[in-house]
């Protein structure tokens, strides 16, 4: 059966474990799909693959996704089910929201559910005000942790610069990756800043890295 029409530049991502390689479950599911709506591979603008390894939110191709959101250059994405974009919530949530608030379809195959509440202006409006509260709930409460540790860090007599390199939603980036174990160097590449810069961050702020394994 038929769905809505599907807005171009449309992207495909797929992301399998190294312990459960359903890679071809996942495609033969997202190609029926793009066949019952009259589409098929050859509509699909970007196609990006994934096999996890490391760090879970660290993926190449799921960052290279989210960019592709940011800068406008895809107006639906489809996935086999949401888990395979993140099985972090908080990173479900922020993707997802930063796709409604620019208008980004995102098309589950497993949970039509969903698919058909953000069909729905009315349950859009809810999901997508659920989502904003959310994401305005987890920035006000490390916006909190960040402002302590300024004013820890001034307490301790330390200098704080007049003009950060790093924005406040690149700290709270930052944050996470270093809670997710991620190397300094992969740090400062994401943020465009020297790896002296997110040490400096790290002294003022209080904030270690932590290790897994």
């Amino acid at each position: 059966m038929g769905g809505s029409v599907i807005e171009k530049p449309l992207a495909v991502y797929l992301r399998v474990s190294t312990e459960k390689q359903d890679l071809e479950t996942q495609k033969l599911a997202i190609e029926n799909w793009l066949r019952s709506r009259g589409l098929s591979w050859l509509d699909v603008d970007y196609y990006l693959e994934e096999v996890e390894s490391g760090r879970e939110d660290m993926r190449p191709n799921f960052r290279q996704l989210w960019d592709l959101v940011k800068e406008g250059k895809v107006r639906s994405i489809v996935v086999y089910e949401l888990s395979r974009l993140s099985r972090r919530m908080r990173t479900l949530v922020d993707f997802l929201y930063d796709c409604s608030e620019r208008g980004i379809a995102v098309y589950s195959v497993r949970e039509s559910y969903f698919n058909e509440w953000m069909r729905d202006p009315r349950a859009r409006a809810i999901i997508v005000g659920l989502l904003g509260i959310l994401y305005e709930l987890e920035r006000q409460f490390i916006s909190e942790r960040t402002k302590a540790g300024l004013a820890r860090a001034r307490a301790q007599g330390k200098h704080i610069g007049k003009k950060p390199k790093l924005s406040e939603r690149d700290i709270l980036l930052m944050r996470r990756m270093l809670e997710e174990g991620v190397p300094i160097a992969r740090i400062a590449r994401r943020l465009g800043v020297a790896r002296s810069t997110i040490y400096r961050y790290m002294a003022r702020l209080g904030l270690r890295r932590t290790r897994h394994g």
